[in-house]
């Protein structure tokens, strides 16, 4: 339901009003208080160094680091406490957590939904399930049990099995529908065999993290909601395809830092000791990843620490879009991030803009968007991690996009694509201000 100008309009009102609150106390904070404040800032800046440092350094650096940030926090609450000021920061809170609510509310993000088509009910769909993935989901939600009582037929993904000429054998036999419940690893398998053959697609999020299917605005929570795409309620889109060395890919392809994390054996089941252990590692400036990424009409990009292509852009800090999602699966490009520094004045600078979410204004960092990109390895193998799986390919390896390969079947009643809350900046004020103004 979408709500009246009148009443967005007060609640832009309010927001505006709110801000104007939260600075006003700021200053007066300020203006009163001007050792204390700064005191807390010198905390505030504490705990990020330390926080630079432990992700940056490895060994007794490392510790020496966490302490910092502890002791930063620890300074900050007890200035702010015994500083006098905790009236002024409460107030702050409070009315800058008003303004946030009230600023979500009069903008109201509405995601981007796809052209959809109404198509009829499957009459022989065909799901491949993994009853690995996620801890058990398949088992847990009995997605196989329920999945039978809709008609369709279920495979269940075996160590031994080889599930290409599985789906192969499916869709000869007539199946009108492929559906993968399991990880975005089996999503990819699926959906591969699904554009080449022109059926439809349908994704049951039973994986851990599913990215695919947020981003289809899929629940994952309950992955047997997506069970009704099989019934008559439901809608078909298109959207693009990766391909990477002639593989599918539906989230994104790391090279560099990532790649070398998600190869070591032990990141399956200790993904947060790996990391913290093998970054300082492999994100060392004197480290060479012996990559060269070339994109059309752009300089060669030589030895970066970290590559990521991803099937259609991210979301940009100003966009309503949820951080980490895509808002769009259908745009026909590819997205090229990739982060190069020489040394460690470079990386500290590039972890501090990322704790303050403006990794984009690093000089280390680039951003743009392409349909294809050649990767070179000195190596003559280029190491990459593909939807979250570790694979190598001969060099040079090419990675582009196939704008609507792929059919995806979706049930109508969705949660829909995660929205983030707006950014409470100068363009947002003009944005409140122009629902204030605008005439009914």
């Amino acid at each position: 339901m979408v709500w009246p100008l009148s009443r967005r309009r007060l609640v832009a009102l309010g927001a505006l009003g709110s801000a104007t609150a939260t600075v006003v106390i700021g200053l007066l904070g300020v203006i009163q208080h001007p050792l204390i404040i700064a005191l807390s800032f010198v905390g505030v800046v504490a705990l990020l160094e330390g926080v630079i440092f432990v992700v940056t350094t490895s060994g007794r650096t490392r510790w020496i680091g966490a302490a910092v940030a502890i002791a930063g926090v620890i300074a900050w609450v007890w200035i702010v406490i015994d500083g006098d000021v905790i009236n002024s920061v409460v107030a702050m809170i409070v009315t800058g957590l008003l303004t946030t609510v009230l600023t979500l509310l009069a903008l109201r993000p509405v995601p981007y939904r796809p052209p959809a088509t109404q198509v009829p009910a499957p009459t022989r769909p065909f799901i491949l399930m993994n009853p690995r993935s996620g801890g058990g989901k398949v088992e847990r939600f009995d997605l196989d049990g329920k999945a039978r009582k809709l008609g369709a037929q279920v495979v269940l993904l075996e160590h031994e099995a080889e599930p290409v000429a599985v789906l192969q054998q499916a869709v000869n036999d007539g199946a009108d529908l492929l559906g993968a419940a399991g990880g975005d690893g089996t999503q990819a398998l699926v959906a591969q065999v699904a554009a080449e053959h022109d059926v439809p697609f349908m994704c049951i999020p039973a994986g851990t993290r599913n990215h695919f299917a947020l981003d289809l605005g899929l629940d994952r929570d309950d992955p047997s909601l997506a069970l009704a795409a099989l019934g008559e309620d439901a809608e078909e889109i298109r959207i693009d395809l990766g391909d990477v060395g002639g593989g599918p890919f539906l989230n994104n392809v790391s090279l560099g830092a990532y790649a070398e994390i998600v190869a070591r054996p032990e990141y399956r089941d200790a993904k947060f000791n790996t990391v913290m252990a093998v970054l300082p590692e492999v994100t060392d400036p004197r480290a060479r990843s012996n990559l060269a990424i070339e994109v059309e009409g752009r300089p060669s990009i030589e030895d970066p620490q970290l590559v990521q292509v991803a099937n259609n852009p991210y979301a940009k800090p100003d966009e309503p879009s949820a951080a980490g999602t895509r808002p769009r699966l259908d745009t026909g490009m590819l997205e090229v991030d990739i982060v190069a520094y020489k040394n460690q004045t470079e990386l500290r600078a590039l972890v501090a803009a990322a704790s303050m979410g403006a990794v984009e204004r690093a000089g280390a960092y680039q951003r743009w968007t392409s349909e294809r990109v050649r990767v070179r390895s000195k190596e003559g193998t280029v190491r990459a991690g593909v939807d979250g799986e570790s694979i190598e390919f001969p060099s040079p390896l090419d990675i582009s996009i196939r704008p609507g390969a792929l059919r995806i079947r979706l049930p109508k009643d969705r949660p829909g694509p995660k929205t983030g809350w707006p950014r409470v900046d100068g363009i947002v004020a003009r944005h409140l201000w122009s629902i204030v103004t605008a005439g009914d």
